[in-house]
């Protein structure tokens, strides 16, 4: 018998970039740019909130 293992939480990366804030998840389903960094964290909650097992990350420069 084999175990069904959950996957990995997907993380959206908040990382500056240039003057602005960009979004990343590490499954390739959401991406975006922003111009500050409290809207960029925004989105980003609001995208892990509706999608159960993500998660946040926050990367300073």
């Amino acid at each position: 018998m084999s175990l069904a293992l959950d996957p990995p939480p997907a993380a959206i990366e908040v990382l500056p970039e240039k003057g602005r804030w960009r979004l990343r998840s590490s499954d390739d389903l959401f991406s975006g740019i922003f111009l500050d960094r409290r809207t960029a964290l925004r989105h980003a909650e609001a995208e892990a909130d509706s999608h159960p097992g993500h998660i946040v990350t926050v990367l300073e420069a």
